[in-house]
């Protein structure tokens, strides 16, 4: 079991540099990765967790204000600050830039172009999100496979 928990943990880390070479996660995640211990073993499972659940709030309140026909530009401009600090203060560095898109077009009272720059947030952050959840299997496999290996027999 020792050597399929090793091997897991390899893949894990294999996964995290491909996305960190592909941009979709920043360095800031060795940072996050960094923060879990014994004492808090589940603590990237939780982070992303919460993130996700914000992440899907932000996506809704801007697919609801751009869809109304008078946009209010301060209040998209707002969520999508919002959105682009939460995605990198969690390492989402092409949800980030997407967000910055859609701040840019929110700023310019641009409808045509906060439309086309949520459907790019959008896009970016169902990447991130596939790939956050498979880093969060993963994790809770290992967890589970070190709590296996600490009971006693």
């Amino acid at each position: 079991m020792a050597a399929k928990g090793k091997d897991l943990s390899q893949q894990l880390e294999e996964l995290i540099s491909s996305l960190q070479e592909q941009g979709i996660l920043t360095d800031y995640f060795d940072d996050i990765k960094e923060l879990q211990d014994e004492i808090n073993p589940r603590f990237v499972e939780e982070i992303i967790t919460i993130f996700l659940r914000v992440a899907e709030d932000y996506r809704a309140e801007l697919t609801r204000n751009l869809s109304e026909p008078d946009v209010n530009y301060p209040e998209v401009d707002k969520l999508a600050i919002r959105f682009k600090s939460s995605s990198t203060s969690n390492a989402c560095g092409l949800v980030a830039l997407a967000c910055q898109e859609l701040v840019d077009a929110s700023e310019a009272n641009n409808k045509e172009g906060c439309l086309v720059a949520l459907e790019n947030v959008n896009r970016e952050y169902l990447v991130a999100k596939e790939n956050l959840n498979r880093i969060v299997g993963m994790e809770r496999e290992i967890y589970d496979m070190r709590l296996c290996r600490k009971q006693p027999e």
